[in-house]
């Protein structure tokens, strides 16, 4: 929810372990995070100081060197979309990819079979 009022006020952000956090149910906190730039937090604070949140006890400033996601930022249609979702989109590519290798090896095998 705090994800989605950020972005509302203009703030992009990414929300780390979103889906793992849904799929537990909120009974286990395995730690969902929303990520946001360091130059958007005075005004990410202030956004929900305004509606009541409870301010993070601390703030974590990330270092992205060697991070997952810093690969995946540089691939430019990949960056706009959360981790999961690039995780979904590599597998769709990589099946489409398997799929097309499957469907030229039978072509080949038909058209070698018939010469």
């Amino acid at each position: 929810m705090l994800a989605s009022l950020l972005r509302s006020e203009g703030i992009s952000c990414y929300v780390r372990n979103g889906i793992s956090s849904n799929v537990f149910g909120g009974g286990v906190d395995i730690g969902a995070k929303v990520e946001l730039l360091e130059s958007d937090l005075p005004r990410a604070l202030e956004i929900m100081k305004a509606y009541d949140y409870a301010l993070p006890d601390e703030i974590l400033l990330a270092d992205y060197e060697g991070d997952h996601t810093a690969m995946a930022s540089r691939v430019p249609f990949l960056r706009k979309f959360t981790f999961e979702t690039q995780i979904a989109i590599i597998l769709v590519l990589i099946l489409g990819l398997l799929a097309l290798l499957v469907y030229l090896g039978s072509i080949l095998s038909t058209t070698h079979g018939a010469a």
